[in-house]
């Protein structure tokens, strides 16, 4: 963690400088993010809350640094996509962003908010194998008896540079696509930091659609978010392990 808070500091100190090369710090950004991905977080919700918070922070700051209008990275533990609108207005209409297991759809003045300075920036980054450390922590959903839930899909970020975060003026849609296909239920989550360091909620989201494949999300905030599949809704539960319980201190 301490290496990406190093980046973050270094991009901010750069930020003025005309010789900066964005894809440079986007470069050194996943290699550290790799770094910090490969042991896991075995529960730690404060860390992952902070995780969540730097990278939604140096994306925000490598962004503008960016020449091209689009931008793709993929990397050992993460995938990302960055756009960049520049103009002496704000842009208008909608755009679209693809990273292997998600798709965002928003629009313009949404990602710009109601301050503008020339540009508008847009990323969405997904974190290989980050379901699996964060496939706990769903104490603050609605659990009724016997129903237990499990991540299938992708753990992403999305960030625009609107200082904005909640309550959107229009709610971005996220497509994800299921890590393994279930006729089952499924349900949109968001990360949320104030839960006792870190948890999965629904507020503020919503389930559009969902099949077998692929659940559609519609939230009026940005931030980090997956889909749950929901286990032993009927029928006969098989039991579930909870790592973040484990892990908690009492």
């Amino acid at each position: 963690m301490t290496d990406s808070c190093l980046i973050m500091n270094q991009s901010e100190s750069v930020n003025n400088n005309t010789q900066a090369h964005g894809e440079k710090l986007l470069k050194g950004f996943l290699s550290d993010l790799d770094d910090l991905n490969h042991g896991g977080f075995s529960g730690d919700n404060d860390m992952i809350s902070a995780l969540f918070r730097i990278v939604v922070n140096i994306l925000k700051l490598i962004g503008h640094l960016l020449s091209a209008s689009r931008t793709r990275k993929i990397s050992a533990k993460a995938e990302v996509e960055l756009l960049v609108k520049r103009g002496n207005s704000p842009p208008e209409g909608d755009f679209r962003m693809n990273i292997s297991g998600a798709q965002l759809t928003s629009h313009w003045d949404t990602a710009a908010g109601n301050t503008y300075h020339g540009f508008t920036t847009a990323a969405l980054l997904s974190y290989k194998g980050l379901d699996e450390s964060l496939n706990c922590c769903f104490d603050h959903l609605e659990t009724p008896q016997k129903q237990t839930y499990k991540i299938n899909s992708k753990v992403v970020t999305a960030t625009f540079i609107n200082t904005e975060t909640t309550n959107l003026n229009k709610p971005i849609k996220l497509t994800f696509s299921h890590l393994k296909k279930k006729n089952e239920k499924h349900m949109c989550v968001f990360w949320d930091p104030e839960l006792d360091g870190g948890a999965w909620s629904t507020l503020g989201c919503s389930t559009v659609s969902s099949r077998a494949d692929q659940t559609v999300c519609s939230c009026n905030k940005l931030g980090s978010f997956a889909v749950l599949t929901v286990l032993c809704d009927t029928g006969v539960c098989r039991p579930t392990l909870n790592f973040c319980q484990l892990d908690r201190k009492p």
